[in-house]
């Protein structure tokens, strides 16, 4: 019986929001500096700009846009921002370009409106870009790259092209079927309570999509749970109405960049979106220019540089939705997780100095050709590596910021009792149709999956998520359960939580999909994977258990070890086929013992290799060699302590099984 074998492959987190090419990918590449033209036909363009910015009224007016030889013809351009359009001292103002204000439906590379920012206060040019890398790798977040513009045909400067939070945005983030409401916190949107009249709080936040039905309810009922839930019901509330692990990420995220022009200080730059899919909102961060902590908020460099882990706006500032969660235990316990993940695989010299270089080098021609820049060639080049005098205060250099930040967050972090035992859990084995193999409690034939602990301590699961959907990571949240050391989990993956506590809401697709367990957070993904087309009563599994190699099996094993044991008749009774080690776990010495179907010598030949837990091979003790006396002895020497599995094969058998290295 032969099993057709094929290559796993791993997701990245990245798979999140971006994994799926899109047509805009083209205006958001940041392997090259883009060029954007814009040509206007009045002569007197400069002042109209003035004059509507001006007026309040954000209006466009006409003007050619040309990207890589392509014409789009009257888009609208207009002003944008308050300090990078006030306070920059030179012409280069940020602007906001909208494809369809004059050409209905004109669309550019699948997007209506882009920005231009013009990197105010920023000699590096770099700190928006870094800080939305990180945070679109793991939550809804803009996109940002670089684009030289021309303005009737001079070079205007380079400027950071942000993608713009609307339906464009929403729809190819979470499906085109979405169509709720889109709120922008600004200018104050504290989410303080101001009664349950929707016409009090239309003076700090705008809607911004379904504007005719004018239906401000939602938002109404949000800060009503974020202000009136009692303290023991506060953070089951605010998970029924609000992706709050998203929120959690990101405030980890905004902390330890002191992005302090954002709820946390400033009390603005962010959306709400309430999803159609989920039934509740989800917070996503805008306009992150000053990061790095460039924006003061009236302290001095030593106070910003310190920020607490658990900085909170000061009294007369409330800012409610953060000032919970912090009173929260639990909430608090996820939001040090996030902190303690970022620190330890995102905010780190080893991996953002040589993302620092390879954008300034990439950057570097064209900040120096930019006569309208804010800063010099100099201080360009010094703030990537260190601080500089301004106006009355400093600007922290990129990386003497992350050098100092890091080591006093790590200090701060130790303080904390932080633990997440999730490493060591994989989704080990599936089937995607079922129809025979194995009944559930209720005698039906459903799809599953098997969660594998290969860890040597028990785990207990509740509060981790099992999902079908990138774009939902907290789709189903596994129960107060425990899996044992070297066990196994059988969860029925069909949509009938009615059937028991391992019923998920979701079923799989034999078409393939994605499937992940997601920690506590619904942000950072403890094993996942895409799949491909699956058949009837054939499970896809790893081999060994917890292993990266990916095969199919077509004598499924749910709930127990994967192995390969499937006896050709010929073999059944001559060849051997089992073993068993003595003494496991193992301190230096033990004896693998072999059995055959009788019981009795034999005279095949086996091969006998030990494998991590990654799948790597480390030993060949047996390469289709004889066995002496049905046994051998095996001194592990300097291989390391951990969880390892050892492999027998002969003509028409593969047994693998687990052995602990103390």
């Amino acid at each position: 019986m032969k099993l057709r074998i094929f290559c796993f492959v791993f997701i990245s987190i990245v798979f999140f929001l971006n994994g799926f090419a899109h047509i805009s990918d083209v205006i958001y590449d940041d392997s090259q500096v883009l060029e954007f033209y814009l040509t206007f036909h009045q002569e007197n363009f400069w002042e109209l700009l003035y004059e509507n910015y001006n007026n309040g009224a954000e209006e466009y007016i006409p003007a050619d846009f040309e990207f890589n030889g392509e014409l789009f013809e009257n888009v609208g351009v207009r002003f944008k921002g308050f300090s990078s359009m006030n306070s920059y001292p030179t012409e280069k103002k940020p602007f906001k370009i909208k494809f369809d204000e004059f050409v209905e439906d004109q669309e550019f590379y699948g997007v209506t409106k882009i920005n231009l920012g013009n990197n105010f206060k920023d000699p590096t040019f770099l700190r928006e870009k870094l800080f939305y890398d990180i945070a679109n790798k793991y939550i809804p977040s803009a996109r940002a790259n670089f684009a030289k513009l021309f303005i009737n045909g001079e070079y205007w400067g380079l400027y950071t092209n942000v993608e713009q939070i609307n339906m464009k945005f929403i729809e190819k983030n979470f499906g085109e079927s979405e169509d709720g409401n889109l709120f922008k916190g600004d200018p104050h949107g504290t989410l303080e309570w101001l009664g349950d009249n929707p016409e009090a709080y239309y003076g700090n936040y705008e809607l911004k999509t379904n504007e005719e039905e004018n239906d401000w309810s939602d938002l109404v009922n949000f800060i009503d749970v974020i202000n009136n839930s009692s303290a023991e019901d506060f953070s089951a509330n605010l998970q029924e109405v609000f992706h709050v692990q998203n929120f959690l990420f990101f405030s980890a995220l905004n902390n330890l960049f002191v992005n302090l022009d954002s709820y946390f200080g400033s009390g603005h730059n962010y959306y709400v979106y309430h999803r159609s899919d989920t039934d509740k909102f989800i917070h996503i961060p805008w306009d992150c220019n000053e990061t790095f902590a460039n924006f003061t908020w009236n302290m001095n460099p030593y106070q910003l540089m310190h920020l607490p882990i658990f900085w909170e706006n000061p009294p007369n500032q409330p800012r409610p939705l953060i000032t919970r969660i912090f009173d929260n235990e639990e909430l608090r316990d996820l939001y040090l997780m996030d902190y303690q993940f970022i620190l330890e695989n995102e905010f780190r010299e080893d991996i953002l100095f040589p993302r620092i270089d390879e954008l300034a080098n990439l950057i570097r021609p064209a900040v120096y050709e930019d006569t309208l820049k804010m800063f010099s060639n100099e201080l360009f080049e010094q703030n990537l590596e260190e601080d500089i005098q301004f106006m009355n205060g400093i600007i922290f250099g990129l990386k003497s910021f992350i050098t100092a930040r890091r080591n006093i967050i790590e200090d701060q972090l130790a303080g904390f009792n932080i633990e997440d035992r999730t490493e060591g859990l994989f989704i080990n084995e599936f089937m995607a149709k079922n129809e025979s193999v194995i009944a559930d409690e209720n005698g039906d034939y459903e799809d599953w999956v098997e969660i594998y602990n290969a860890n040597d301590f028990s785990v207990n699961l509740e509060g981790l998520f099992l999902t079908d959907d990138a774009q939902t990571p907290d789709k189903w949240q596994f129960p107060n359960i425990e899996i044992p050391a070297g066990s196994f989990l059988l969860i029925w993956t069909d949509n009938d939580e009615e059937d028991g506590e391992l019923h998920t809401n979701f079923k799989l697709s034999a078409s393939g999909e994605y499937l992940a367990i997601y920690n506590r957070d619904a942000i950072i993904p403890v094993d996942s994977l895409t799949f491909g087309e699956q058949e009837e009563d054939i499970s896809y599994g790893r081999f060994p258990d917890g292993s990266e190699q990916w095969e199919f099996f077509e004598n499924p094993t749910p709930g127990n070890a994967n192995s390969f044991t499937s006896f050709d008749s010929e073999f059944v009774h001559d060849n051997y086929f089992e073993i068993s080690l003595f003494p496991n776990p193992v301190s230096e010495k033990c004896k693998f013992v072999f059995y055959s179907a009788k019981n009795e010598p034999n005279n095949a030949n086996v091969s006998l290799k030990i494998y991590n837990a990654k799948g790597q091979l480390v030993q060949t003790l047996l390469e289709d060699e004889k066995i002496e006396n049905n046994s051998l002895v095996w001194n592990r020497g300097n291989i390391c302590s951990g969880v390892y599995f050892y492999q027998l094969k002969t003509d028409g058998i593969s047994i693998v099984k687990k052995m602990i290295l103390k």
